[in-house]
């Protein structure tokens, strides 16, 4: 994995290939897969384990893996193994370690001719994997391969114990535990709690270095209009090879909440029509609202029952009156039409008042553009 932290630590591997002698001269016939061999040699040794019975030409690996003194000041050692595997065919190797030379050595033999797949891993004292690091071996006769192999970190497990008992009014709770805040986390292992309110997540191979988590939970399905939490990102270390344990539990908070009622302003009273040469004008008295925010004044009129009143002018709040001049063009001459007029005020909030009762006026239609005032 690109992102694990490299460590200065190199594995040199010194591959010697010859001739094996005839199996029957050398060996028995092997035919328990995982036998281990106690026998000293061209093939088996103290430690090694092997899953095949080699049958055809083949080589010896000569391993020595070169071991930094900072290794075993850090980390107790107790073991280091070299296992090389081709398909179902493995061989597995436990190297003598000399910590005053700072080396892990030994031999591998009777490798059939072919591409084996190396692996040196090194454990601590407690059995946990600190280091690891892979390579392809090409074995072929009568030939020595050298290979230069880095060692990284051997990842971690994360266990979370978590506490989802505050949830108990959800019947299906599905969550979602993200490691990486990146657009793609590097990790997402969905979990589904059970009839007990904790549960343990195991997640394997993380990579041995920080990481930031989040949970989030879900009622029924993963769908986002499903989500009812969402935890806050949080962070936990991983230690090459070990197993990190957490607890988890909902992070419960108080929320004061605090309602200001804006009320509408009062509706307009005493609102008149008077007829001038030129128009209407329409007066109202003033309105003072609770919290003192009027900033206008809406007047409305209806010249037919069937279209209703219209918003013809806003006023701003220090006026309380507007000369109104109607547009009946589209109306026959000689006639009077029957004009509703009504008066609502608004605040700084947007909130309108109810409207003024209507106040009614009859409008002479005649040839000019006003009318003369009736009487």
């Amino acid at each position: 994995m690109s992102s694990r932290p490299r460590f200065p630590l190199i594995l040199q591997c010194i591959v010697s290939q010859c001739r094996s002698l005839a199996w029957q001269e050398t060996m028995l016939v092997l035919t328990l897969i995982g036998l281990t061999m106690f026998t000293s040699g061209c093939f088996g040794g103290l430690g090694q384990t092997i899953s095949y019975a080699p049958n055809g030409p083949t080589g010896g690996v000569a391993v020595k893996a070169l071991l930094t003194s900072d290794m075993a000041h850090n980390h107790s050692i107790s073991r280091v193994t070299a296992t090389l595997t081709r398909g179902k065919q493995e061989v597995q190797q436990d190297l003598v370690v000399d910590l005053t030379q700072m080396t892990a050595s030994g031999r591998i033999s009777k490798l059939l001719v072919g591409t084996w797949q190396l692996r040196v891993d090194v454990f601590g004292r407690q059995g946990e994997m600190l280091y690891s690091g892979t390579t392809s071996v090409w074995i072929d006769e009568d030939q020595t391969t050298g290979v230069d192999l880095p060692l990284l970190a051997a990842p971690g497990t994360l266990v979370i114990a978590l506490d989802l008992g505050g949830f108990g009014r959800y019947e299906l709770v599905k969550g979602k535990i993200i490691i990486g805040t990146g657009e793609q986390p590097a990790v997402v292992k969905e979990f589904i709690r059970d009839d007990a309110s904790q549960l343990i997540v195991t997640i394997d191979e993380l990579p041995p270095h920080t990481h930031d988590l989040r949970i989030e939970l879900y009622e029924n399905t993963f769908h986002s209009y499903n989500r009812f939490y969402e935890s806050p990102w949080e962070v936990i270390t991983i230690q090459p090879g070990k197993t990190t344990a957490v607890e988890w539990n909902p992070a419960w908070g108080c929320v004061e909440i605090i309602g200001m009622i804006d009320a509408p302003p009062p509706s307009p009273k005493s609102v008149n029509a008077l007829l001038h040469e030129d128009g209407i004008l329409v007066s109202w008295d003033a309105v003072a609202p609770i919290e003192d925010d009027l900033k206008a004044y809406r007047l409305y009129t209806q010249l037919d029952v069937f279209a209703g009143f219209q918003l013809i002018a806003t006023v701003p709040a220090s006026i309380t009156s507007y000369l109104y001049q109607p547009d009946l063009s589209s109306h026959p001459e000689d006639v009077i039409i029957s004009i509703e007029l009504a008066v609502s005020s608004i605040d700084h909030g947007g909130n309108e008042s109810t409207r003024s009762s209507p106040v009614t006026i009859s409008w002479p239609v005649r040839g000019s553009c006003f009318a003369s005032p009736a009487g």
